[in-house]
């Protein structure tokens, strides 16, 4: 296969790089001018850090460089770190990531052993500062973040790049083949890949990466599920303010988008006539629509009350729960009976459903798990998901699961045996990537 030479690929990429920021630059400028944090962090995207990290960085010990992109990978890395630190308590760690978001949720981590900034921009400048400043053992990339003059400068200095928690959907994959002529030099850069499942083995494979660098590992995405940073006596206790009896069935619609609230509120309306006992529990996935939630259920003729309001009508009993707080949506599943999943019905991608198996409840979606395939078809072989193909099924699934409890219990049971079964990637990760910075600390020059 033709490939591009690589000097040759170096300059169109930076060029293009450059000339794309240039044209992009009015934007960025109006973004920094609004977010005051990006601002304010500015010279840690172009490889100039503050003094108390230039100190850090001057220990004799190279940390190992973990990039996470954003709050979903941060997550994955929080994981990671926990499993590498359970078997290397001393293990100096830098932290990277692109967004604020990311930043606050990677804060709490924050140690003498641990420091966080935010990766620098592709640029070859920032780059060749950022490693020559950092001198990395090893460099994590979590996910799939593929950024050639990091790989470039890695493969420079001789720092080993793994790739962790990967997968790639069937639309990346065609992208990849398409362009492959341009980025198969660039995918030949990672020196050992984790995927989740055995169809991102396929699909990673066919795109261009290194078949023989590519390992099953299953995914750390039921790890962050598991950590412990929830209360679900709080869920419960909302379930109690709102006057909702444990003979009551709460049906979550968790994470929804535009025209899932009013599509719920309609099933419930309808399997109220013959199951009265169902409530409705809505969790948005952006709270900002809440107002607009509301004018849409009018319509509906239920007894609707907010979740911020709550308190001011302890025991009222509403029909629906429209939670328009935030942070709460983990807990809430702890006190629901049946779960919907958001973003399955009327979006596209769907969203993560670990949460709600963890409490072993029963889970019900749409249609629309592109961004899940792997975890909804693990779930289906185990018959832990009900999976609804239009708005007329989901109706029929909910009701067979209203009218038969231990069908519903049973559900959930499976589910969570699901989840349990699938926990450990986090360690089975940390084992694997201790050995390679283990060896690449020795001076072995291919230690992966």
């Amino acid at each position: 296969m033709t490939t591009i030479p690589e000097p040759l690929l170096k300059i169109g990429y930076n060029l293009l790089f450059s000339v794309g920021f240039a044209l992009t630059w009015p934007y960025l400028t109006y973004l920094i001018w609004r977010r005051q944090p990006f601002w304010e962090r500015l010279g840690e995207r172009l490889g100039h850090y503050p003094k108390e990290i230039k100190d850090w960085l001057k220990h004799p010990s190279r940390p190992v460089w973990i990039h996470a992109v954003s709050v979903g990978e941060v997550l994955l890395a929080r994981v990671l770190i926990r499993e590498l630190r359970a078997r290397r308590p001393h293990l100096r760690i830098l932290l990277t990531m692109g967004t604020p978001t990311g930043r606050r949720v990677a804060e709490p981590l924050l140690d003498e052993l641990t420091q966080i900034v935010y990766v620098p921009t592709d640029f070859y400048y920032s780059m060749m500062r950022a490693f020559r400043r950092i001198r990395p053992s090893v460099l994590i990339l979590i996910e799939n973040e593929i950024w050639p003059n990091m790989l470039w400068r890695a493969r420079k200095m001789k720092i080993p790049v793994c790739l962790v928690n990967s997968r790639l959907s069937r639309r990346n994959r065609r992208l990849f083949r398409i362009a492959r002529t341009f980025v198969r030099p660039v995918l030949q850069l990672f020196d050992w890949i984790g995927v989740q499942s055995a169809d991102d083995m396929r699909r990673f494979a066919i795109a261009g990466f290194p078949q023989e660098r590519l390992h099953l590992m299953g995914s750390m995405k039921y790890d962050v599920a598991n950590l412990a940073s929830d209360e679900p006596g709080k869920g419960r206790e909302v379930r109690r303010i709102a006057g909702w009896s444990q003979g009551q069935v709460v049906l979550l619609g968790g994470s929804t988008h535009p025209g899932e609230e009013l599509v719920l509120a309609e099933i419930t309306r309808e399997l109220r006539k013959k199951y009265p006992e169902l409530r409705l529990m809505l969790v948005p996935r952006h709270v900002e629509r809440s107002g607009s939630i509301l004018g849409e259920l009018a319509s509906t003729g239920l007894k609707v009350v907010r979740r911020s309001e709550l308190d001011k009508h302890e025991g009222i009993d509403p029909d629906v729960l429209l939670v328009d707080t935030t942070g709460e949506l983990r807990d809430l599943y702890a006190t629901a009976d049946l779960v919907f999943i958001g973003k399955t019905l009327t979006g596209t991608g769907g969203q993560n459903f670990l949460e709600p198996a963890r409490y072993g409840r029963a889970i019900v979606a749409g249609p629309h798990m592109e961004n899940f395939m792997a975890l909804r078809q693990e779930f289906q072989s185990g018959e832990a998901i009900r999976v609804a193909a239009s708005r007329e099924e989901l109706t029929r699934e909910l009701e067979r699961l209203l009218s038969d409890k231990k069908s519903r219990e049973e559900l959930g049971r499976r589910a969570e045996k699901c989840f349990r079964e699938n926990l450990g990637a986090g360690g089975r990760y940390a084992e694997i990537l201790l050995t390679l910075i283990s060896r690449a600390e020795d001076g072995i020059k291919h230690p992966c």
